[in-house]
């Protein structure tokens, strides 16, 4: 043989070895997958979920949440502004 037909059968060798593995890794990676999907559906299956008025009632709570922290900024921004503006340039006249 010559090294031309000595470095194709390695080559062969080589592919079908890199074949060998990578078949095995998707088998692992197929099995894991369809573990965690399990895991999944069941944690799911777990979850209480609200009824309509819990879910009223807490985006109620959330939309004023919103509101006061919207207000407390807006007040922040305000004043800030007024001492930024207004007060500081005066000091430093």
């Amino acid at each position: 043989m010559t090294a031309v037909g000595i470095m194709g059968v390695l080559a062969v060798i080589a592919f079908m070895a890199a074949l060998v593995v990578w078949r095995q890794h998707v088998k692992l990676m197929a099995h894991s997958t369809g573990v965690f999907i399990g895991d999944v559906n069941s944690e799911v299956r777990k979850v209480t979920w609200p009824d309509r008025q819990q879910l009223k009632n807490a985006t109620g709570v959330i939309i004023l949440f919103v509101v006061v922290v919207a207000i407390l900024i807006g007040l922040m921004d305000l004043v800030l502004q007024l001492i930024l503006t207004t007060w500081l340039p005066t000091w430093f006249r």
